[in-house]
């Protein structure tokens, strides 16, 4: 028997078919976004250094060079935060069809997903999503201090100069 306007519910088999396509999608994507952020934080780790030969500079290019160096640091930075924020939106997607197809399955005591969430909700007071989105954040923070620091540098590199 059906209920009038909902489909019928398929064989055990094919939802447990469908919750392990689910998990893996949602595994991909964690993997995925961790990759591309640690692939993002080793380019601007590297970045970061070489802009900072730049801005430590002696010369008035090579100053000059770190300004810009930052501004493109920081806008890259921002790239990847916003990145961090649309792939998190994913990850969450595929993680709330995972406590579905859970409760579909009937998986109590075994799912996992219900539980790792409840106890998130009650024992941590920095949710996931705000650590990975924060990463970002603090390199923009270290690209804006050698902004501040560039344009500071160039100031006295020209000040003295003109006197």
């Amino acid at each position: 028997m059906t209920t009038q306007g909902m489909p019928p519910t398929p064989p055990r088999n094919e939802l447990l078919d469908v919750y392990k396509t689910i998990f893996d999608t949602w595994r991909s994507q964690v993997d995925s976004s961790w990759q591309r952020s640690s692939y993002f934080a080793t380019f601007e780790i590297a970045a970061i250094g070489g802009c900072w030969l730049l801005v430590s500079g002696e010369r008035l290019l090579s100053i000059g060079s770190g300004i810009g160096f930052s501004i493109g640091g920081f806008l890259l930075t921002m790239i990847w935060y916003c990145s961090t924020k649309k792939t998190w939106g994913y990850v969450r997607y595929w993680w709330e069809s995972v406590q579905k197809a859970e409760e579909g399955l009937a998986l109590h005591p075994f799912d996992f997903a219900k539980q790792l969430e409840s106890e998130q909700d009650r024992g941590q007071s920095v949710r996931y999503r705000n650590l990975v989105v924060w990463i970002p954040l603090l390199f923009s923070l270290v690209w804006v201090a050698l902004f501040i620091l560039a344009v500071a540098r160039f100031a006295c590199f020209v000040h003295c100069f003109v006197r």
